[in-house]
C-alpha cells in the first residue's frame, strides 16, 4: 500500500492530540477520532484509519465495538428464542 503523504500528515496530526478512547466514537460508517470524521468509503479517510490504526487506544476502541456487538447479539438471542417458543405455544 502506497500511503499518500497528505493522509500521513493528517494521520499524524490526529495522533499528536494523543487521543484516548474517549476520543473515538463510530457512527453508521464513520469513525470520529479527536473530532475529525473519517469515512469508511472514503479511500483518504481509510488511509488515515489505517495509520491509526498502529496505535493502541484504537486498538482497544475497535474491541470495544466487538465486545458491546457481542452483548448486544446474546440479548438479541434471548429474544429470538423467547419468539420461537411463543409461536410454538400458538401452534399447539
Amino acid at each position: 500500500m502506497i500511503i499518500q503523504d497528505k493522509n500521513l500528515h493528517r494521520a499524524l496530526a490526529i495522533l499528536a492530540t494523543h487521543p484516548d478512547a474517549n476520543d473515538i466514537a463510530f457512527q453508521a460508517g464513520c469513525v470520529f477520532v479527536a473530532r475529525q470524521k473519517l469515512y469508511l468509503q472514503d479511500e483518504d479517510d481509510l488511509e488515515v484509519l489505517s495509520i491509526l490504526m498502529t496505535d493502541k487506544e484504537h486498538g482497544f476502541a475497535v474491541t470495544r465495538v466487538e465486545e458491546t456487538a457481542d452483548i448486544l447479539r446474546d440479548m438479541q438471542t434471548v429474544w429470538c428464542v423467547a419468539a420461537d417458543d411463543l409461536k410454538l405455544e400458538a401452534a399447539a
